[in-house]
């Protein structure tokens, strides 16, 4: 049966397009209601053959979501956001539902695997369930001003068969870091649940809803208050109460309130009995108390307990990879690195791609002196003929932090003949160029290093692109090197370099900045030069760039240079700089005095 997608949107021209990519191949009709947007979100949206609607905002997604149902004419209504993307391989499951001739049920709850933290790649995913799937004309609509519920007609009579739960995957990014940060999402959503609590103080959904966001936020103690607030009326029944008691065991955890935690765990299992993300909390737990041997005993009793069932689940792999993971670094602490490594290829046969496994299996194999080639065939061994050009650029990251830039270089060759999308393009670029620099091929370096068209990207190679040329004079870079850099998105990063281009031929340089705030920023762009004019071991052009300090008002400097030594492998030049840094300018940190008694 057809398909009607329904969206409300504002300002997602970033986002959008991967959304209704992700599902126009089987969707019959696009249903866009816009609440505002003043950036290029409808033409996107056109461009996939949308049905625009206006919608004046009112504080109230429930209103427009109801009008964007309202318009739809297909028989199911398909509910996303546009920072959603369906999973292409679950499509034929969809398709099975609307297609069921004989189905009873009206309305289906599906996964989203939501992301947060810096980027996808962190490893930071949680589950729930949300209304994906309505079937249309039976007079369901959406209530509540925020976090909206749907709800039937009141004469409709709910049977067993109304509502069902289906194993199809959503991805939703609107919870990235940089997402959330950009459209305020957090003062936006508690403006309008603090509007519903001045009508129903006890209301224990938003008091929930209130405490998230305060979670989101960071504090914790503020969150709690309102978790305890919305335990007062605690039904187990309710929908959300399982995430109620995940969050009040999380804040205690985070608090240090372990006495509490532990109460809630043991109070959660009771109601929900497989409810392993608890356990798997309370695991993490002992090991901030450093009891080690009941950290393994509950880590061990997630995994025999499994995933939790869809209905209770956030974290997602607490019966399966997440314990392993934790488990393979208990083991690496304790000195048991046969078992460490044992669960680390546990996870590594379940998820080749999983970017902390790879990188704790380099941290194992390093500590079992094990060489290059065998890290190399063992890493081979988990992701041969993967179709995910994302691992190989995880890999050729893996051997560029060994200095192994051949290795990387690989890797990234191996990212680049199975990429099928543009946007990662410049990534794979970026990668080959500058492990080919790092090899010292500057012409091949270069040619690849132009070839980048994020702007993201084009920044990040601007001092391999240039330094292309210091190096190999056979290289041209007059079409970076002009009055008015159009093509570099910092154009602080290119007054550094040419400061640096004048040192190299003998002319005399101004000061960047005189300025001890804007010289901050100079600073990390220098120390940025330095470090790859050190790793490249180009020693004469790097004594000229540490002239470069000295055009700067910074009291960091000696300090950073004593650190910049000692990750580049000079302990006696950064433990003497470190020491200049603390008799010349009183500067110092942790870090720093870590450094100091190492070289010691």
């Amino acid at each position: 049966m057809p398909i009607s997608l329904c969206m409300i949107v504002k300002n997602e021209e970033d986002v959008l397009g991967r959304c209704l990519g992700s599902v126009k191949h089987f969707v019959d009709e696009i249903i866009i209601v816009d609440t505002g947007s003043t950036d290029s979100t409808v033409e996107v949206a056109k461009k996939y053959g949308a049905k625009i609607f206006y919608y004046k905002w009112d504080n109230s997604f429930s209103n427009a979501r109801n009008c964007a149902l309202e318009k739809a004419e297909k028989d199911w209504i398909l509910i996303m956001d546009a920072d959603d993307e369906f999973e292409k391989e679950d499509t034929n499951k969809l398709l099975k539902l609307t297609n069921d001739k004989n189905s009873k049920t009206n309305v289906y709850f599906m996964q989203t695997l939501s992301y947060s933290g810096d980027n996808i790649s962190s490893g930071d995913v949680t589950l729930n369930l949300n209304v994906r799937l309505v079937k249309n004309r039976k007079g369901y609509k959406f209530v509540g001003d925020i976090h909206e519920q749907l709800i039937p007609p009141p004469e409709h009579i709910i049977s067993k068969d109304d509502i069902k739960i289906e194993n199809i995957r959503f991805y939703h990014y609107g919870y990235l870091n940089e997402i959330v940060k950009s459209k305020d999402k957090r003062q936006r959503n508690m403006a309008i649940i603090q509007k519903e609590l001045d009508k129903h103080p006890h209301n224990g959904f938003m008091l929930f809803n209130m405490g998230n966001e305060y979670y989101a936020k960071e504090d914790y103690k503020k969150a709690l208050k309102y978790y305890m607030k919305s335990y007062e009326q605690f039904n187990p029944m309710e929908g959300f109460s399982s995430k109620l008691i995940l969050r009040i065991v999380s804040c205690n955890q985070i608090l240090e309130n372990f006495a509490e935690e532990y109460k809630f765990v043991d109070q959660g299992l009771k109601y929900y009995p497989n409810f392993t993300d608890l356990e798997f909390i309370r695991g993490n737990t002992f090991i901030s108390e450093k009891k080690y041997l009941k950290a393994i005993s509950s880590l061990k009793k997630c995994i025999k307990m499994g995933e939790p069932p869809i209905q209770i689940n956030e974290l997602v792999g607490v019966g399966s990879y997440r314990s392993y993971m934790v488990l393979c670094s208990i083991y690496l602490y304790l000195g048991d690195n046969d078992s460490s490594l044992y669960y680390c290829d546990k996870i590594l046969k379940m998820k080749p791609g999983y970017v902390k496994a790879i990188y704790k299996l380099c941290e194992i194999m390093a500590v079992k002196k094990a060489s290059i080639n065998e890290m190399k065939s063992k890493f081979d061994g988990y992701v041969d003929k993967s179709s995910d050009p994302n691992i190989y650029l995880v890999l050729s990251d893996v051997f560029y932090g060994q200095n192994k830039f051949d290795i990387a270089y690989e890797y990234a060759d191996r990212a680049d003949r199975i990429c099928k999308d543009e946007i990662s393009r410049s990534k794979i670029y970026y990668y080959k160029g500058v492990c080919l620099f790092y090899q010292k091929k500057f012409k091949d370096a270069y040619g690849f290093l132009k070839k980048i068209s994020s702007e993201e990207f084009i920044d990040k190679a601007f001092y391999y692109t240039m330094l292309c040329n210091t190096f190999d004079d056979t290289v041209s870079t007059k079409d970076v090197l002009t009055d008015e850099p159009k093509d570099i998105p910092d154009n602080k990063k290119y007054m550094i370099y040419m400061k640096f281009k004048d040192l190299l031929e003998g002319r005399e340089c101004t000061d960047l900045s005189e300025d001890t705030e804007d010289s901050k920023d100079f600073c990390e762009l220098i120390f940025n030069l330095l470090a790859i004019l050190l790793k490249i071991n180009c020693f004469d052009e790097f004594e000229k760039g540490l002239q470069l300090l000295n055009l700067i008002e910074n009291q960091d400097v000696l300090l950073y240079l004593g650190k910049l030594y000692y990750k580049n492998g000079y302990p006696k030049l950064a433990y003497k700089e470190l020491v200049r840094s603390i008799k010349i300018y009183d500067k110092t940190d942790v870090e720093a005095l870590e450094m100091m008694k190492k070289c010691l």
